[in-house]
């Protein structure tokens, strides 16, 4: 996957200059992940305050490099495989990734973030 730069987008949005970099520089070290957990971000990028960063991953999603998506926490602490546009649209059972179903109405529910190219 070639690498990426958000020089536009920190030039338009300044403020959020050192997260959009430092999103780069993470998107760019990772290029097999499709997919970024928010939660996994703020342990992997501590020079950033968490709240720029969700901005900063806002300002991705609506120059449409990013798409916010949503999972399921199963009971044993790892994220569904199955994604939801809405989480109107999460079913009252979801399979684990050991396919037991488990209740969701009581799992947390995570927004990630899946990139669009």
């Amino acid at each position: 996957m070639s690498r990426v730069s958000f020089e536009i987008l920190a030039k338009q949005n300044p403020k959020y200059r050192r997260a959009l970099h430092a999103l780069e520089a993470w998107i760019n070290a990772h290029p097999e992940d499709a997919v970024l957990n928010p939660l996994k971000l703020r342990r992997d990028i501590r020079n950033v305050d968490p709240a720029e960063l969700a901005v900063a991953l806002t300002i991705l999603v609506r120059a449409g490099l990013l798409r916010r998506v949503y999972k399921v926490l199963t009971p044993s602490g790892v994220l569904a495989d199955a994604e939801f546009d809405d989480p109107s649209a999460i079913p009252e059972k979801l399979p684990d990734r050991f396919e037991r179903y488990f209740e969701t109405s009581d799992a947390d529910v995570v927004p990630i973030f899946r990139r669009t190219a």
